[in-house]
């Protein structure tokens, strides 16, 4: 290499933008940090680990001379069956979870669907007393825009 490339060295302070650019660039950094700390309470705290099949691993080629471990299979099938009992019970949790967010959902929009009747109405009746108005007014002016006799 040259001498003068061997000297010259870049700075952090002349990489940085200068002005508003540097000003732009401050408060993006700032607003994503903000939304980093907003985003951070809302996720759900995890009480349980997720669930994960159990792997049940094949018992070896039985010989005809070794007589079957019948103790070892009740308690798998025991394991097994418990498991299933534990997931059922969740799904009926969930289910009844979905089932109160369905109701909650329904009220709402039943309560949104009768608010909005209710405006639908209100603006009737104001259209209708416009033109009542407007007819009031029409036959009140009616004699103004009469040719004179």
């Amino acid at each position: 290499m040259s001498d003068p490339a061997l000297k010259t060295q870049t700075t952090a302070a002349a990489r940085q933008p200068s002005g508003p650019l540097q000003d732009w660039l401050a408060t993006l950094s700032r607003i994503d940090a903000a939304d980093q700390a907003r985003a951070a309470p809302r996720r759900p705290a995890e009480t349980q680990p997720a669930w994960e099949p159990r792997i049940v691993a094949p018992n070896e080629p039985m010989e005809a001379e070794a007589p079957p471990a019948a103790g070892g299979e009740q308690d798998d099938l025991a394991a097994l069956m418990a498991e299933n009992m534990v997931l059922k019970a969740r799904l009926r949790q969930e289910h009844g979870r979905y089932d109160e967010l369905q109701a909650l959902l329904a009220e709402e929009l039943r309560s949104l669907r009768a608010h909005v009747q209710q405006e639908i109405d209100r603006a009737e009746e104001l259209r209708a007393e416009r033109d009542l108005w407007m007819a009031r007014a029409e036959a009140l002016a009616q004699p103004l825009f009469q040719p004179r006799r």
